[in-house]
């Protein structure tokens, strides 16, 4: 995998370094303080992933991201006080560890910042650590965490191999597959599909090579149509190219948007039925007795929890229509 830590640098550096900085354990000593003077019980699996980085800092320069730690202290003590700083300092440091050490611990702690907040609100987060590291904008930290994330046979196995068993392992490395997936998901624009892809090849191109944000825009394609077949086409590519992430993860992807599809078109149905009513002039009691329908049911249908059968929207409508033009003589 071609992932080169680029750094997003101007005139002064990236983001929060300052010309002269202190050492590199001063600054982590100085995030240890703000984290552990900090009481806020909401904040305590946060500053649980944070500490777990600051505890091996005795292993700077031994994994294969060493900037990673120079830039997370400055990042990190840039964000000490502000809102949200113990959630994003605590993503932060788990994917630096994840990237740079690939420990049981950094997997494990993953899977606590996902139980303990939701996989959207942490892939929100994980999505804007490249910003703040500065490490350019093709987002290689987040590129590598989902490769790492994607080899659930890789880290159950370092889990297991620190005395986990194989159920606890597996959880473990499940919610890792699902942090890296909604890291994929999240900011996905179907506004702005990518290149369709025809061969094994292009496939390897684009997940070896692309990184993050390639991936979006392929993901961005199901999103804006996920009954097209183009889902089965690259799951088919994905297969002949020996990729198996990518064809999990765009059966998920399918599911998601579909699901996503279906929920804004029951509140459309919801919303015009609601909207039949209102104009009828009538209750709801009397509108379900003209559709020959129980109250209930047609409470279901207007607050989108049931959606109707064809025949029954078409029902709804010639109801509103025959009120409507009834309406005329019973007032005269």
């Amino acid at each position: 995998m071609h992932s080169p830590f680029v750094r997003d640098e101007g005139p002064s550096g990236p983001p929060g370094r300052g010309q002269n900085p202190a050492p590199i354990e001063v600054r982590l000593d100085k995030l240890r303080g703000a984290v552990e003077s900090d009481e806020d019980p909401n904040h305590r699996v946060a500053h649980s992933a944070t500490l777990e980085l600051l505890d091996r800092v005795d292993r700077i320069g031994t994994g294969s991201f060493t900037e990673g730690w120079e830039l997370f202290a400055d990042a990190a003590l840039a964000l000490v006080g502000e809102d949200r700083w113990a959630i994003q300092v605590g993503v932060m440091a788990n994917l630096i560890g994840i990237v740079d050490l690939s420990d049981a611990d950094d997997f494990v702690t993953g899977g606590r910042l996902v139980k303990r907040y939701g996989h959207r609100k942490i892939a929100l987060v994980q999505t804007t650590v490249d910003r703040l590291l500065g490490t350019g904008p093709e987002m290689p930290v987040a590129t590598r965490a989902v490769l790492i994330l994607a080899e659930t046979d890789k880290i159950a196995e370092v889990v297991r191999s620190v005395g986990w068993n194989e159920d606890k392992a597996t959880e473990v490395a499940d919610r890792c597959y699902q942090m890296g997936f909604w890291l994929v998901l999240t900011d996905v624009d179907p506004t702005r599909p990518g290149p369709f892809l025809t061969t094994p090849e292009d496939v390897v191109r684009v997940w070896d090579f692309g990184g993050i944000r390639a991936w979006r825009s392929q993901v961005a394609i199901i999103a804006s149509n996920p009954w097209a077949p183009y889902g089965n086409e690259l799951k088919e590519l994905a297969l002949a190219a020996d990729r198996s992430f990518p064809i999990h993860a765009i059966d998920e992807a399918v599911k998601v948007y579909r699901t996503r599809f279906e929920r804004r078109e029951r509140e459309l149905v919801a919303r015009e039925i609601r909207r039949l009513v209102a104009v009828s002039g009538l209750s709801q009691r009397e509108f379900a007795a003209m559709a020959g329908t129980s109250a209930s049911r047609l409470s279901t249908y207007v607050n989108g929890l049931v959606t109707p059968s064809a025949t029954m929207m078409v029902r709804i409508r010639r109801v509103t229509e025959f009120v409507q033009n009834r309406r005329p003589d019973i007032v005269s």
